[in-house]
């Protein structure tokens, strides 16, 4: 069995097994300041979205689309080796697992997500169609370097250390700008979810940026009518897993501690 995204295990294999999903314009350096804590107690598998880092950019528009990405975050657990898994997604990552539990709430133990407007806007992501593809073109014509230098790059994080921030560099410079440009175009117009987060079935947590002041009212929506989802506000800007590690860490991981023995119990440890 393959997918076509790149990926990464690490972690012992009879641990529960944990997804990450980044948003766009970032890679899997992305977790950098996170994964050690979570591999203190799960085996950690780090996707990279098509066009990011490793993966590759397929021509077809179909393939961008959130339900594809659900199908392979399918088929990357059996390939893992897992029944039922923790997912983590990050931004425009958050739309696509949220797309995901709520697709196959049977696979997610249990959930955490970040600022999103991608999932948390109010139905009409693309509100400018013409103006989103001059802004995407601007990335096709200005290459590898409009992509590291545009504002939702975390790059310039100043969480980062040096050595972090060259590791990030040298894994976002392996991606392909037209791939990322597809995203932009085939996959960010079809993240709104506010019309099935009132069923979501999953056990969900938000853990909010509050210094993204545009979000703020995203997050009160959350609150007053996403089913089954938690709120924790820190102090942080849109990269909350970044800006604010030690308390996203602390945050996430009391979750899901909270469901480790029904992930015993429903029988995490798979073929692999």
């Amino acid at each position: 069995m393959s997918i076509d995204l790149a990926y990464d295990v690490q972690g012992p294999a009879d641990a529960p097994a944990v997804l990450f999903v980044h948003g766009i314009l970032t890679c899997r350096a992305h977790w950098q300041l996170n994964l050690d804590a979570f591999r203190e107690r799960y085996r950690t598998v780090v996707v990279e979205l098509l066009g990011h880092g490793r993966s590759p950019a397929p021509k077809d528009e179909a393939a961008y689309h959130p339900d594809r990405y659900a199908e392979r975050f399918d088929a990357l657990r059996e390939l893992v080796g897992v029944e039922r898994w923790f997912v983590v997604g990050q931004s425009l990552g958050a739309a696509l697992t949220l797309n995901y539990a709520m697709s196959r709430a049977d696979d997610v133990i249990a959930h955490v997500v970040t600022n999103s407007h991608s999932a948390f806007s109010d139905g009409i992501r693309i509100r400018d169609p013409e103006a989103a593809r001059a802004r995407a073109m601007q990335i096709a014509e200005g290459g590898i370097e409009a992509v590291m230098s545009h504002p939702l790059c975390p790059r310039r994080a100043r969480a980062l250390s040096d050595d972090q921030r060259a590791q990030f560099d040298a894994d976002m410079r392996r991606s392909t700008p037209i791939g990322i440009v597809r995203t932009m175009l085939h996959t960010s117009p079809h993240t709104p979810l506010r019309d099935r987060l009132p069923h979501n079935p999953v056990p969900t947590l938000l853990i909010a940026g509050d210094r993204e002041e545009a979000f703020r009212p995203a997050r009160e929506w959350v609150e007053q009518h996403a089913a089954n989802m938690r709120v924790a506000r820190v102090s942080a800007p849109h990269a909350v897993n970044i800006g604010a590690a030690a308390e996203f860490n602390a945050a996430a991981l009391s979750f899901f501690a909270e469901f480790d023995s029904r992930a015993a119990a429903g029988g995490w440890s798979g073929a692999g």
